[in-house]
């Protein structure tokens, strides 16, 4: 772990809150459209209202780890790190494009590992591949690029994939049950997390007839599916098949799926999904989870 740096010129460093998030999205929006802008590429339509839920929740459970840079009144960058057990992921670094290269957003990364506190065993990110910047500073701070993460947009036919094998019992998805393939899988139990995704997802847990926890999934009425877990991976397209037509959707249906999860990731581009847009890359301190039986609910 590096040494934080705690300086960020004259702007000041505070923990972030509920109140900031507008101020947060629009930091979001900039760069992402600055980046767009200067690769040629189309700018894309403004979805707030996901962000808008996504940092409620974060900064719900970590408030901590959450930290602006304020110059006089306006936010110029945002970080959010998410600690779960002994593992941190940062989930979003944003500095408005004209504060970036002056340091902010290193500055404002050291100040959200800092809050998470000590006993952190693995630091990751996802970076976007074609942002050999990001990728390199990432590097640069024992979070090595190591996996290639895919979004994949398209409409599935409900008969596109398989059922789940013969003997496989679906009920409510309940984190108690589910903790110890969470950890097994992850490396740390997510009871906060489910009680999100539980808000507004539909939830299912696989199970044999015995009652052993076979694996899980969640699906949006958006039409996203994830996260997916399973013991082994042959059982992802079932599970995920039993979330399609489980969950009908007007348009179309969208997954993020890891590269080592060939066993989903070949019958879902089969089923007609595309790859949308440059992959991301999982980069961490050490390995990271066990993608090739997990697929995560976003980036």
């Amino acid at each position: 772990m590096w040494r934080p740096s705690g300086r960020v010129g004259l702007a000041e460093l505070r923990e972030a809150s509920a109140a900031d998030i507008p101020a947060m999205l629009e930091v979001f929006f900039h760069a992402i459209e600055d980046l767009d802008a200067k690769r040629g590429r189309p700018l894309q339509p403004r979805n707030a209202a996901p962000l808008e839920m996504h940092f409620g929740h974060l900064l719900e459970t970590d408030r901590r780890s959450c930290y602006v840079a304020d110059d006089h009144g306006r936010l110029i960058a945002f970080g959010i790190v998410l600690r779960r057990g002994s593992d941190a992921f940062l989930s979003f670094l944003f500095v408005e494009p004209a504060w970036q290269g002056k340091r902010i957003g290193r500055a404002v990364l050291d100040a959200c590992i800092r809050g998470c506190g000590p006993g952190l065993e693995r630091l990751a990110t996802c970076a976007e591949a074609n942002q050999p910047v990001s990728t390199g500073l990432y590097a640069k701070l024992g979070m090595a690029p190591r996996t290639p993460v895919y979004l994949l947009r398209g409409s599935l036919a409900n008969d596109a994939l398989p059922e789940p094998a013969a003997g496989i019992e679906r009920h409510p998805v309940s984190a108690q049950a589910v903790a110890a393939l969470d950890h097994e899988l992850m490396g740390y139990e997510r009871p906060l997390d489910h009680a999100w995704w539980a808000r507004d997802r539909h939830g299912v847990r696989f199970s044999d007839p015995q009652g052993a926890v076979l694996g899980y999934g969640y699906a949006h009425p958006s039409g996203r599916i994830g996260p997916v877990a399973a013991v082994d991976p042959e059982y992802l397209p079932g599970f995920i098949g039993y979330l399609v037509r489980s969950t009908p959707v007007l348009e179309g249906r969208q997954l993020v799926v890891p590269g080592p999860a060939i066993a989903a990731l070949q019958p879902l581009l089969t089923a007609g999904l595309r790859i949308d847009g440059t992959p991301a890359v999982y980069c961490s301190q050490r390995r990271g989870p066990a993608f090739e039986r997990y697929l995560p609910g976003s980036y």
